[in-house]
């Protein structure tokens, strides 16, 4: 397939406003908004860069939107602000790819947090004590304060802290700064609830994500069916629950997803932009330079086959964009190394959450040899887990190939080079959520599986995910 989506030019849309129009009506709905936060949540006061922030009068805001208001409309009168708002708001509700998304994405995360309550209240925790993380001592309010949740929180309240005294145990810095940044400072705007800003903040950003994810299924699938399909395998995935709840990878699942899909439409500042945010909100999005790199070579490739030869220019563009997502991973490294005077002091981290390496081919052998001394039945009723993490890397390993056949390298690589380190370095530790971001082996999915047997996949897939919400939400172990 072509490296980029060939879009014809649309003619019957009106010419764009000038930036300055748009800026000032950007900035008229933001103090709205901001006055509206004021009334309703009581105001803030935040330090932002070594600077202080104070907005806690609903009037200034309102104040300043109606003089932004009435400068722009004096300037500028053939297309009002409210045209523009209800508008927009009237396409983006009648858009197909919303339209597709929004049940899917409703159905799916309303669905596991339903299911979740109803674990906590049915079920119950384990043992008799206090649940490790408790922060409003309410079963709905704190339903999502679970497991990495608190790490995110204390970043997000009292951000990084390290202790040299303290080295060898668990500490905030292992955890990238994008989604607890993001959600400290959005949470100032809603009363400072960061844990349910957290979710929310998850909640709109795997919406976002499923958007760009239909738009690139579309993109490279024969139908409709397929693509729709596919964002469905996506969301009943069983390791899917995550996307419910305030932890990195609703927001990494867009920052790829977006980042893969400008890439290939030629549109590399806004590459960049989530490349950049990628590198930022896990380790691995450092390895999207990789794979947005291969994108380029092998457009390269494509076009020199052709005969019509590589501007050397634009590639020079496109790699500087693919090299964004690495340079994320080293702006947080540096500021690691100012905060602990080691920039990778966040990988030495790995080894307290029981993280050391193992050769790849340990990890598998000591699983068959374990099957072969006691059977699989002893396998799987003694470690039930590690056998539905196992399930989960043979899934994403049987899909390299396929993937690679109908997509391409790039997509192929982007399966070995996330799944292959993480398990070198901790087994299968953690590995669910890692799958659940690999979405070129949802594309291969929602093709390979027959229109006949969709439902059936979808069922078992959103069976197992509601078993995986049930162990997670009454805190037994999944990670």
């Amino acid at each position: 397939m072509s490296s980029a989506d060939e879009t014809p030019p649309r003619r019957d849309l009106p010419a764009p406003l000038p930036v300055w129009v748009r800026a000032a009506d950007v900035l008229t709905v933001a103090a709205v908004l901001l006055a509206l936060s004021v009334v309703l949540f009581g105001g803030f006061r935040v330090t932002v860069g070594g600077g202080r922030l104070s907005v806690t009068d609903w009037w200034r805001p309102l104040v300043w939107a109606g003089v932004l208001a009435a400068l722009r409309h004096w300037r500028w009168r053939s297309v009002p602000l409210w045209s523009r708002v209800r508008g927009g708001l009237a396409r983006w509700w009648t858009s197909d790819d919303i339209r597709a998304v929004l049940p899917i994405h409703l159905a799916s995360r309303l669905g596991v947090l339903g299911i979740g309550f109803l674990a906590v209240v049915l079920i119950g925790l384990p043992g008799p004590g206090p649940p490790p993380v408790q922060i409003y001592g309410n079963a709905v309010l704190d339903l999502p304060a679970r497991w990495d949740a608190g790490w995110y929180l204390s970043i997000a309240n009292e951000g990084y802290q390290w202790s040299p005294a303290a080295e060898g145990t668990q500490q905030n810095i292992a955890f990238f700064p994008a989604f607890p940044l993001l959600v400290r400072y959005v949470s100032v705007f809603v009363g400072r609830q960061p844990l349910w800003t957290g979710v929310a903040v998850s909640l709109i950003a795997f919406f976002w994500a499923l958007v760009y994810f239909l738009r690139l299924a579309r993109a490279h699938l024969d139908d409709e069916g397929q693509a729709a399909a596919a964002v469905w395998l996506l969301a009943a995935y069983p390791f899917a629950l995550f996307y419910s709840v305030p932890y990195t990878e609703a927001l990494f699942l867009l920052t790829v997803v977006g980042a893969v899909y400008h890439f290939r439409r030629g549109e590399l500042w806004a590459a960049a932009g989530w490349g950049l945010l990628a590198g930022l909100t896990r380790p691995n999005g450092a390895f999207l330079s990789v794979v947005l790199g291969l994108m380029v070579v092998e457009q390269s490739w494509q076009a020199w086959r052709a005969g019509a030869g590589v501007r050397w220019m634009e590639q020079v563009d496109r790699v500087a964009a693919a090299a964004a997502p690495g340079i994320g991973m080293l702006c947080y490294s540096t500021f690691i190394l100012f905060l602990t005077g080691s920039p990778f002091a966040w990988t030495a981290q790995n080894a307290a959450w029981g993280r050391t390496y193992r050769s790849l081919d340990t990890v598998l052998t000591d699983r068959v040899e374990y099957v072969t001394a006691h059977g699989l039945y002893a396998y799987a009723s003694s470690q039930a887990l590690d056998m539905f993490y196992l399930a989960s890397v043979v899934f994403i390993l049987a899909a390299v190939w396929p993937v690679y056949r109908r997509f391409g390298i790039p997509y192929a690589v982007m399966l070995l080079v996330n799944l292959l380190p993480p398990m070198a370095a901790g087994g299968l530790l953690s590995i669910g959520r890692v799958t659940s971001t690999l979405f070129p082996a949802f594309l291969w999915l929602g093709a390979a599986v027959p229109a006949r047997h969709r439902s059936a996949w979808l069922v078992a897939f959103a069976l197992l995910q509601g078993f995986a919400a049930v162990m997670f939400f009454t805190w037994r172990p999944l990670y």
